[in-house]
């Protein structure tokens, strides 16, 4: 996650894990065309690298999309577009209903993985699919210094 601008009236941050994303797609495309264009030997072979592409391309377009937050104090609403490859939903949400962000954490063989959510009336809203092992603490921070610029 990457802020891409903070301003006293608004602030956008993005995740865009191209190198990760990249992969994935180019991997599960390359196990798909494989068995698309009888690359295997036997029936068995082809239907397990078929399966095998179909589940890491819809892995990657379901736990890897483009998302923009943006945060606009002056419409008083929070916007998370999220882009996909089959296309892009927004969702909004009022920047009164929020309360603060947060880390959300799990260990994972003795590794502390992590996640941003926000904290809402309505309960925590995680604004990442996974938890990683990448520092979020600087995003929550910029996040929470920015809503309490807006007086609240």
């Amino acid at each position: 996650m990457q802020t891409v601008s903070n301003t006293p009236e608004r602030l956008v941050i993005e995740d865009r894990p191209h190198f990760l994303v990249g992969f994935i797609w180019l991997m599960g495309l390359a196990a798909f065309l494989a068995a698309a264009t009888g690359q295997t030997d036997g029936l068995g072979e082809t239907l397990l690298v078929f399966i095998l592409g179909l589940g890491t391309l819809a892995l990657a377009w379901r736990f890897f999309p483009f998302q923009r937050y943006t945060f606009d104090g002056q419409s008083g609403e929070f916007t998370r577009r999220i882009a996909r490859v089959t296309g892009a939903t927004v969702d909004k949400l009022p920047l009164a209903e929020i309360d603060r962000a947060a880390l959300q954490s799990s260990w994972s063989d003795g590794t502390r993985m992590q996640r941003v959510a926000l904290l809402t009336k309505a309960g925590p809203l995680p604004l990442e699919y996974g938890y990683v092992s990448s520092e979020r603490e600087p995003v929550v921070s910029e996040i929470n210094d920015w809503l309490k610029r807006l007086n609240r």
